[in-house]
């Protein structure tokens, strides 16, 4: 919370210690409220802070930790937590499980450092900024004790109203202070890319089962394209739920039928547009060959590794192809199938449908930070009543149960925001139609992807391998991250995106 007392107001360069009233205090005298520096000062009304021990009236942060039969009575004040460990105390005391910094083994102020055998800090509020710390907590945790104890030997104490380049100097000691503070800045950064980028590549097994169909290797990409079409254009296609996996098992097992009936569908969906006659399954001139014939014809695409005038051997032809052929041809049937007026038309409906959800998800965020914000200000504002004010209106256990129920309405709004950030898509995602968005992409051709039609729960590794000298020969293959990996795997893609 900013401490700010609009009554009081010390002159430059002067330390003025006066009661509550405005009256002068020597700095001998003990007795009662006194400010300095904007600061009130209450030894018999105000609350110690366990880091720096001074009886304040603000708001202070109170441990949640239950300990072993012996709760933590600890409290840190505002400025203590945010420049010496980085955290802000009307969120942390928001929050119900929040442990202080001394039950959690970081406590930096003198006692706590003495227990552990170790020197005070002194003053490293300033210093740890200048450095590009977020607080002093970073910096001792990121600097050797060596190093640390020889800065401390060599710096001098630092004034209450030292300069900004006095304090770079002396950090320093040398003229050119701010250029080795930058460079010192520049290493931290540096270290921290380092140690992020040792998290290693979490290791998977094999993907060569789905559906409870067993496929190999180079299938595998394929069977998947297949589910992933049918699954967005269910609706479009009028596709059955169970049709895509009674289809994989009718490949699997040499069943023509099944999968002939469903290419021909598409096939009439492509060819009606050019106003033909409906094609049949059976050979003949309105064959669903004939019209199969026309597009790989048309099609820049060439089927490779298939048999040399397979197509002019109708049926027995198609029935000849091992099951790798069949699904390239299911795969390049879908994706001609694209181009209709039909699936554009339903592609454009959705990817609308998209963007209204998603403009109704960031109205939503929005309303949730503001009523948290709100909320926030009202409790900080509750919180300082009994400090700006020596009005009474409330009694203390009247204005503790006010506290309560705002910080219960706070959490809420919290919780309220974080599930509505969770429906937010994420950055630059468009419409499934459009495409489906990789997880992660890595410079070695490796891609994590969650997909809906195997398991949106658990992340699937494709990794592609390009031939140098023959860039149309690929190698890909696939892999599966068990469901309890979900966290590993997220905490790589974070670290490597850092």
């Amino acid at each position: 919370m900013h401490e700010s007392y609009h009554s009081i107001k010390p002159q430059r360069g002067a330390v003025n210690e006066v009661d509550v009233n405005g009256q002068k205090l020597n700095r001998n005298n003990k007795c009662g409220a006194r400010a300095v520096r904007n600061r009130i000062y209450d030894p018999e009304n105000g609350t110690s802070c366990h880091q720096c021990r001074q009886k304040r009236n603000v708001f202070r942060a109170a441990c949640k930790n239950p300990g072993a039969g012996k709760p933590c009575l600890l409290k840190f004040c505002h400025s203590c937590l945010k420049n010496r460990y980085g955290e802000i105390a009307q969120e942390v005391d928001l929050l119900s499980d929040w442990m202080c910094p001394k039950c959690r083994g970081i406590c930096n102020c003198s006692i706590c450092m003495k227990q552990r055998g170790q020197q005070p800090t002194g003053r490293l509020a300033r210093k740890s900024k200048a450095r590009g710390f977020t607080s002093v907590s970073e910096m001792l945790c990121k600097e050797s004790s060596e190093e640390l104890e020889l800065s401390n030997s060599a710096d001098l104490p630092i004034k209450e109203h030292t300069s900004e380049k006095e304090l770079v100097a002396g950090l320093s000691g040398e003229p050119d202070g701010i250029n080795a503070l930058k460079d010192d800045h520049v290493k931290s950064k540096k270290v921290k890319r380092e140690i992020k980028e040792e998290i290693p590549f979490p290791t998977c097994m094999e993907l060569t089962t789905i559906l409870d169909i067993e496929f190999t290797q180079e299938d595998v990409g394929n069977v998947l394209q297949f589910l992933e079409f049918c699954r967005i254009f269910e609706k479009a296609l009028d596709i059955k739920k169970e049709e895509p996996g009674a289809i994989l098992r009718a490949l699997r097992s040499g069943q023509n039928t099944l999968v002939v009936e469903f290419q021909t569908k598409l096939l009439n969906l492509i060819d009606s547009e050019l106003e033909s006659s409906p094609k049949t399954a059976s050979d003949g001139k309105n064959s669903w060959l004939k019209v199969l014939e026309e597009l790989t014809i048309a099609s820049d695409l060439v089927l490779k590794d298939f048999p040399v005038d397979w197509l002019k051997k109708g049926n027995s032809g198609y029935c000849n192809l091992d099951m790798s052929n069949k699904l390239s041809l299911l795969n390049f049937i879908c994706d001609e199938a694209l181009g209709t007026l039909k699936l554009r038309k339903y592609m454009d409906e959705q990817n609308e449908i998209f963007a209204e959800e998603k403009k109704a998800a960031k109205t939503k965020v929005a309303e949730a930070k503001e009523k948290e914000r709100s909320l926030k200000q009202k409790l900080k504002d509750e919180i300082a009543k009994p400090v700006i004010s020596n009005e009474d209106s409330l009694s203390n256990s009247a204005h503790a149960a006010l506290l309560a129920k705002i910080k219960s309405e706070a959490a809420e709004a919290r919780a309220e925001l974080i599930g509505a950030k969770g429906t937010m898509p994420k950055r630059n995602q468009c419409c499934e139609t459009l495409r489906i968005e990789r997880e992660y992409l890595d410079n070695n051709g490796k891609a994590l992807w969650k997909l809906r039609s195997y398991n949106d729960d658990v992340f699937l590794l494709q990794d592609v391998k390009i031939n140098d000298e023959d860039a149309s020969e690929v190698d890909e293959k696939w892999f599966v991250y068990a469901p309890e990996q979900k966290e590993e795997v997220n905490k790589y893609i974070s670290s490597r995106r850092v």
